[in-house]
């Protein structure tokens, strides 16, 4: 019976048939975006200067920040729609069916392949592409790799910082809360789960909806977000209204509140939404890998 359900040998088969396919279907795409995003960004913006200042400068890391972001961006939802869109199409669909692999190992092929392969792929493309630039031209500056690692360093070493609420300027220095905090968000792991969040919608519309995917999906995920919204709001402006009425009333009073209830664990509670929304996004994707027919 496990037999039927998972079998290593059979699944590494199955993989290396689902990479070669979504490279051949996506591996032209992925090269685009992770090499000439940064060269035409680099192009494009050295010229602009040499035009307008008659100075030779590359782009600089904020512009090379913005563009990645967009690159990323950009890969997360055309990838799941050229490497597995046609599971919606009848002839495709069928054959995919057929494959000698039970549903789980297509499936984990499906994850693997959408929220590391190829995004890993990119990414270390991309900020190899950046590297090379700024290693033949300096005047770019530090390259993205670097960059990240500069900020991350700075954020661990931060201890002091400064809140200005009404008339009143107040220091914390050396708290625990704030120091707990700040090593908490430095460290990128806890944002895997959001980047999984990003990249799974677009996986589930891309099998779900059988045309305008991208479109579709971009429409599911505003109209989610409005809802949301909707039944939050109350909840947001009493809380918002109570954090106002404090501040103007006691000013101490909002800084120990950063340092009790939810603001406390906030990013527990962030991951704990995130692990919700996600496994929700994973059954939606398991269950209609389980009811595809054509």
């Amino acid at each position: 019976m496990k037999n039927d359900i998972f079998n290593f040998r059979r699944f590494r088969k199955y993989f290396s048939t689902d990479f070669r396919t979504c490279w051949a279907n996506y591996g032209l795409s992925l090269l685009t975006i992770a090499i000439l995003f940064p060269v035409t960004t680099y192009i494009v913006i050295t010229a602009f200067n040499l035009f307008t200042t008659h100075t030779w400068d590359g782009p600089d890391m904020g512009i090379r920040v913005f563009v990645f972001i967009v690159a990323m961006i950009c890969m997360v939802v055309t990838m799941p729609v050229k490497c597995y869109g046609k599971l919606t199409e009848k002839h495709y669909g069928a054959f995919w069916i057929t494959l000698p692999a039970s549903k789980l190992e297509k499936f984990i092929s499906m994850l693997l392949m959408t929220c590391i392969i190829v995004p890993i792929s990119g990414f270390l493309i991309y900020v190899g592409t950046d590297a090379i630039i700024c290693a033949l031209d300096h005047t770019c500056g530090r390259n993205l790799v670097a960059g990240g690692i500069d900020l991350l360093r700075n954020m661990s070493d931060l201890r002091e910082f400064t809140m200005n609420l009404g008339d009143e300027q107040l220091t914390i220095e050396n708290a625990a809360v704030a120091q707990d905090l700040i090593r908490q968000v430095s460290n990128p792991w806890i944002y895997v789960d959001d980047f999984f969040g990003i990249t799974l919608p677009f996986l589930l519309g891309a099998i779900f909806f059988k045309n305008g995917k991208s479109v579709k999906t971009f429409i599911s995920i505003f109209a989610f977000g409005m809802a949301t919204s909707a039944m939050m709001s109350p909840f947001m402006a009493n809380w918002a209204s109570e954090i106002v009425s404090k501040a103007n009333s006691d000013p101490q009073a909002v800084v120990e509140l950063f340092s009790h209830g939810i603001f406390k664990h906030l990013v527990l509670v962030d991951i704990i939404s995130d692990t919700i929304v996600n496994l929700a996004l994973l059954l939606g994707i398991w269950f209609r890998i389980k009811t595809l027919k054509h």
